[in-house]
């Protein structure tokens, strides 16, 4: 009887382990360890504007004849809803100085992008927490600026998000939906 309570107790043991071993795989296999490989894969870009360095860093999910924007449960990001901006890990940005975010002040640091978007107007915002996944852990109360702003829409379509610096400024890119934030120089007596 003893015996045979060990010999359950270790097939259990085993059984536990190989499903362990086979759910890691699994997972590592989806989740590839090359950024580049994934379905939405890592991509950055940077510049130097008005003197201050500029970074940003998103996972590019791909449209993929999916309906992107839109309201309710059938588009793949809601309108209405808190977004991650991107795929993956939380789109972030970084500034080496204080610079001027449309028309306001941002200290130099590194923040996480997320948005809440609609068909005629973006919440844009910058969060403390850069380095979190997903919205999931988002807090409202670490967030250190709110913009809005107007989408453009264009006729063709973007196939891979896009964040990228030009012409001053952070622009956004996906599906038809094309936005913009200015960055301004700060005034010498503020920096």
């Amino acid at each position: 009887m003893k015996s045979e309570f060990r010999i359950r107790t270790i097939i259990r043991s085993k059984s536990t382990i190989l499903c362990a071993i086979s759910a890691f795989a699994w997972i590592g296999y989806g989740c590839s360890s090359d950024p580049q490989n994934r379905p939405s894969p890592l991509r950055s870009d940077s510049a130097t504007v008005h003197g201050v360095k500029a970074y940003v860093e998103f996972s590019s999910p791909g449209v993929k004849n999916r309906q992107i924007f839109g309201y309710g449960a059938d588009f793949l990001v809601p309108y209405g809803e808190m977004w991650r901006t991107g795929a993956n890990h939380a789109t972030y940005v970084s500034f080496t100085d204080k610079i001027l975010v449309d028309s306001m002040e941002l200290d130099s640091g590194t923040y996480s992008i997320f948005t809440i978007p609609t068909d005629t107007l973006w919440t844009f915002i910058l969060n403390q927490e850069w380095d979190q996944w997903g919205s999931y852990s988002y807090k409202d109360s670490l967030d250190v600026m709110r913009l809005n702003i107007k989408p453009r829409y264009a006729d063709q379509s973007q196939e891979r998000m896009l964040f990228y610096f030009a012409e001053d400024s952070l622009k956004f890119r996906w599906d038809k939906v094309r936005w913009a934030i200015p960055l301004n120089p700060l005034r010498e007596e503020l920096r």
